[in-house]
């Protein structure tokens, strides 16, 4: 396994730990400080992406449930997530989503 993708999984460990856990529990807001932990503990994954192996990268698109489909006539990318698919606690976020 490439060190970056152990890297970041220690990473949404350490998130995750940091979060109270609230399975069971009606769903309820983050804290101001609930989100500065996620955001700061996730922050250098997009940079970790940047560099990964291609294959990588799908990888771990995949195990998010995230699909990518360009659209070369329009020189655009259109992310698609299926939140089902995601197992673990069931948080709310201040404002829309």
């Amino acid at each position: 396994m490439p060190s970056w993708i152990a890297q970041t999984q220690t990473e949404r460990a350490r998130a995750e730990t940091e979060l109270p856990t609230i399975a069971g529990t009606a769903p309820r807001r983050m804290s101001q400080v609930e989100i500065t932990a996620l955001v700061t503990a996730l922050g250098d994954i997009t940079t970790v992406l940047r560099y990964a192996d291609p294959a990588d990268k799908a990888e771990v698109y995949r195990q998010l449930g995230l699909r990518l489909n360009y659209q070369p006539e329009m020189q655009t990318v259109r992310a698609e997530v299926d939140l089902s698919a995601h197992r673990g606690a069931i948080v709310c976020v201040r404002g829309g989503t």
